[in-house]
């Protein structure tokens, strides 16, 4: 795990992305302020997330995986 600035990540964005996709880091934390704000991690295709909106609000989102189409329904529409 490596540790960057938000001004260290700017500078060097692509470098960052190209370490997280060739497995070199397995999680980059960004801080601000000396606190964290995020991290990057490599995404993999069967963890995507479902967009729901470009209106949605959200005070706090936290990843999640679905596993089959039946939970995305049940995410979706509540059924």
């Amino acid at each position: 795990m490596r540790t960057i600035s938000i001004y260290e990540l700017k500078a060097q964005l692509s470098e960052y992305i190209d370490m997280i996709e060739g497995g070199k880091e397995e999680e980059i934390v960004i801080l601000k302020n000396n606190k964290t704000v995020a991290r990057i991690t490599k995404c993999h295709e069967d963890e995507a997330p479902i967009r729901l909106g470009a209106g949605l609000l959200v005070a706090e989102a936290k990843p999640f995986v679905l596993k089959s189409d039946e939970d995305r329904l049940d995410a979706l529409f509540g059924y």
